[in-house]
This record gives structure tokens, C-alpha cells and sequence, in this order.
């Protein structure tokens, strides 16, 4: 099987930093200023091995501009949702100087938090003074509470109520 090269390669170790930005706009228009040969097929690398004058499957007109233009909408439509992961993960609550959350783990934080804000509500009472009956005294209900996980619990500690 033939291994393809498209010359791709990094200069400058900081060209990862661009994908830490919060604004998925930014990252967007940063990736589009550093790639301006996007709009002209010229730059597009040839496979390694493969002669300069050697027929290549001809594409029909056009498909270059389409791949493009459908790489450029996923690459949106990933930039847009993670940044409502970062939103999301800014609404959990998470130990001091934590790594970030992945994914999944946000997702399941996230789905145990709304469980325990929904209860605290049923509930009436206030929120700080139901969570420290219920890590003190124990969840005493015939059902187990679905927010009543080891990573909340432990998160809930951490939390300055004041």
C-alpha cells in the first residue's frame, strides 16, 4: 500500500495555540489567513512516488472547489461544538486547577448537575443547606438520586456557596 505525503509540516511549535482560543470565529479566520493558497488547487501537494507527468484520476470540474467548501462547513461545525463544550464546562462545577473536562465527562458532570438543580428545586429548600443534608445525612429516598455520583459529591465539597 502506498503511504501519501502531502508536505505538510509545522515551522513554528506555536501553531497549536490557535486551536486553544475559545472564539471558534477567531480559529477560524486564524486557519484561513495561515492557508491562503486554499482557493487555488496549485498548493495541494502530489503523492509521494508519483511522477510529475504521470496521469492522475481526473476529478470533475469543480469537486476541488466542493471538498473545500465541505471541509471548511465541517471544520465549523466541529469549532462550534466545541465551543459549547467550553460553554458547558464553564456551568460545571469542577475542582480548582483541573484539567479540562473531556467530552464525555463534561456530558455526564453536566447531566448529574441539571439531576441534583432539578431536586434542589422539588425540593424548596435552599440549595446549600439540601446539598449538606444530603452529603451529611445521606439521600434517604426509596429511589437513588441520579446526581448522587462520587465525581459530583466530591466536586459539590470544593463549591463556595458564600
Amino acid at each position: 500500500m502506498e503511504e501519501l505525503c502531502y508536505g505538510f509540516e509545522w515551522e513554528d511549535p506555536t501553531e497549536f495555540l490557535l486551536w486553544d482560543q475559545a472564539d471558534p470565529e477567531a480559529q477560524l479566520e486564524n486557519f484561513l489567513l495561515d492557508w491562503p493558497c486554499l482557493e487555488d488547487l496549485s498548493c495541494v501537494g502530489t503523492a509521494q512516488g508519483e511522477a510529475e507527468g504521470a496521469p492522475s484520476l481526473a476529478q470533475p470540474p469543480g469537486h476541488g472547489r466542493q471538498r473545500r467548501a465541505a471541509n471548511l462547513r465541517e471544520r465549523r461545525r466541529m469549532l462550534s461544538i466545541n465551543a459549547a463544550f467550553e460553554r458547558l464546562r464553564g456551568h460545571v462545577p469542577t475542582f480548582p486547577y483541573e484539567r479540562r473536562l473531556s467530552k464525555i465527562d463534561t456530558l455526564r458532570l453536566a447531566i448529574a448537575y441539571i439531576a441534583l438543580l432539578r431536586d434542589i428545586l422539588l425540593s424548596g429548600c435552599h440549595p446549600r443547606a439540601y446539598v449538606e443534608q444530603c452529603l451529611r445525612k445521606g439521600w434517604q429516598s426509596q429511589a437513588p438520586a441520579v446526581w448522587n455520583t462520587s465525581d459530583l459529591t466530591a466536586r459539590l465539597s470544593w463549591v463556595k456557596w458564600d
